[in-house]
């Protein structure tokens, strides 16, 4: 039976949903309002940290590098399906925002609330997708330092969604309605 090489697979998924931010971050809208530079550099700095525990073989450092799953052989399969769609689903979710979309927590001129297709399910599908994705890489690799990685990007993702909400709650009056519709990041749950 041949291997899979299931991180490799992974490894281009991830490069996939990189260059395709690159290239669509080049063709949204002018901003009018911006996130401050410092709590944007923390948030970057946890999430580099946070990657790094996941894809950096070189955490794998005592009991980091200790497995937290038992070796089925079924389970790089499952991560790898869960590390695939939550890719689909940042890539979706980033597709459905258009041009309103942006890296750093703006406010874009025209700037409008999106609430339908993903954006109807949670207010943030787009890091939801992201955090089932690093969670299947996490199962695929199977090492502490891996699990904590997504752990800490967690902990980055709502960073940046507090500073988000604040700013769309400021700007659109019906943010707080979509608020209590909408849940967070899981459906029906968070």
């Amino acid at each position: 039976m041949r291997h899979i090489d299931f991180v490799g697979i992974s490894s281009i998924a991830w490069t996939i949903l990189l260059l395709y931010w690159v290239y669509t971050g080049m063709k949204t809208k002018i901003t009018v309002k911006r996130q401050a530079t410092l709590p944007r550099v923390v948030y970057l700095a946890i999430m580099i940290t946070g990657f790094s525990f996941v894809f950096g073989k070189f955490m794998s450092i005592g009991w980091l590098g200790s497995k937290f799953l038992p070796p089925l052989k079924w389970l790089p399969y499952l991560g790898l399906l869960i590390n695939l769609a939550g890719i689909i689903l940042a890539i979706v979710a980033r597709a459905w925002l258009g041009n309103n979309w942006s890296g750093i927590v703006t406010i874009k001129k025209d700037h409008e609330l999106i609430r339908s297709g993903p954006y109807s399910i949670t207010r943030h599908p787009i890091y939801t997708g992201l955090l089932f994705g690093l969670f299947g890489v996490a199962i695929i690799i199977g090492e502490w330092r891996a699990l904590l990685g997504v752990l800490i990007l967690f902990f980055a993702i709502q960073l940046k969604i507090k500073a988000e909400e604040k700013m769309l709650s400021n700007e659109f009056p019906e943010y707080r309605e979509y608020k209590r519709q909408t849940k967070k990041l899981i459906p029906l749950i968070y």
